[in-house]
C-alpha cells in the first residue's frame, strides 16, 4: 500500500472541542473513492468535590465516497470502543453516585465533506448504530462501595461531527 502526503488528512471535531473534549483524527485515502478514518477523543476533566467527567473513545471507519475522496457525500461503516468514569454529575442519576465502565459498538455513518481551499475543508457527519455498555455503579462516600454491575444495549445516534480538516499536500 502506498502512502503519499496528498492522501492524508488531519482533523478535529469542533463540536467536541467546544465541549472541552479534545478530539483528533486522521484519514488516509486508499483509492479514488475509499478512505480509512480513525478518530479519538479524550476528556480528563475533574471538578471540585470529587466530580468527574472522564472519557475516551476510538472510532475507526471505512468510508466510500460517491464522487471522489475528500469531496462531497460519503457513507461509512464504523466500529467504536471507549471507556468512562463519571461521578457526582447532575444527570444520568449520578448526583450522588459514580459510574465507571466501557463500551463497544458498530454502525453506519453518513456525511459530507465541503472543500474550502486546496488544504482546508469541513466534514460533517452523523453516526448511528449499536453500543454495548458495561459499567459498575458505586455509592458516593469516602469509601464508596460497589452497588451493582450492569450492562446496557443502545441503538441510535452514536456521534455527531463537524470537523475542521487539513489535507496534507
Amino acid at each position: 500500500m502506498r502512502l503519499h502526503a496528498q492522501y492524508v488528512a488531519l482533523k478535529s471535531n469542533l463540536l467536541y472541542d467546544a465541549l472541552c473534549i479534545p478530539s483528533l483524527g486522521t484519514e488516509v485515502r486508499l483509492d479514488s473513492t475509499l478512505t480509512l478514518n480513525v478518530s479519538s477523543t479524550y476528556c480528563p476533566i475533574s471538578y471540585n468535590d470529587n466530580r468527574k467527567w472522564k472519557n475516551w473513545s476510538v472510532q475507526y471507519e471505512a468510508r466510500h465516497w460517491f464522487r471522489k475522496s475528500f469531496n462531497g457525500p460519503y457513507i461509512g461503516v464504523f466500529g467504536i470502543h471507549g471507556g468512562f468514569n463519571l461521578s457526582r454529575l447532575p444527570f444520568f442519576h449520578l448526583s450522588h453516585h459514580r459510574a465507571e465502565g466501557n463500551f463497544n459498538g458498530a454502525g453506519l455513518t453518513f456525511g459530507w465533506h465541503r472543500i474550502l481551499s486546496p488544504h482546508w475543508g469541513i466534514d460533517t457527519s452523523l453516526s448511528a448504530g449499536y453500543l454495548h455498555l458495561r459499567y459498575r455503579h458505586y455509592r458516593e462516600g469516602r469509601y464508596g462501595y460497589l452497588e451493582y454491575t450492569k450492562s446496557h444495549d443502545y441503538v441510535g445516534p452514536v456521534s455527531l461531527s463537524v470537523s475542521l480538516v487539513y489535507i496534507i499536500r
